[in-house]
């Protein structure tokens, strides 16, 4: 999406803030990212984004990932329904783990659970990516 005209890439952003926070708020989550996000693109929709996932009557946390080099480096915004996951979240990142190595060792956070599953949006961005 980077040479995306920035209308359509905040729509497409707080859109799948809003399915994942549908996903997070029914149970069929426990964590979720937003979209990978340029700092740009990130102070693009923040507040927006942020004011959705409190709608939803979750939590937000901002990534920046300064781990990366700066060339390299997203930020995103985690969705959660509870502070004991973003803690959870924030400690597998105080171990070293990134969710830009491997998803696996945040797994049981990011994990989908079919038996609470609802139709939103989030249900087409998943048949995107391969399990």
């Amino acid at each position: 999406m980077e040479n995306a005209n920035p209308l359509d890439k905040r729509s497409f952003i707080l859109g799948m803030v809003t399915a994942f926070s549908e996903c997070v708020a029914a149970g069929c989550k426990q964590l979720a990212f937003s979209p990978p996000l340029t700092h740009g693109d990130y102070l693009l929709v923040s507040e927006e984004a942020c004011d959705i996932i409190r709608k939803h009557g979750l939590l937000s946390w901002h990534e920046e990932n300064l781990d990366r080099p700066e060339t390299a480096r997203v930020e995103w915004i985690l969705i959660a329904g509870r502070q004991e996951t973003i803690d959870a979240y924030t400690a597998l990142r105080a171990q070293g783990f990134s969710p830009m190595d491997s998803l696996r060792p945040f797994s049981e956070l990011l994990s989908y659970r079919p038996e609470r599953s609802i139709r939103t949006g989030y249900d087409a961005y998943r048949t995107l990516f391969p399990e």
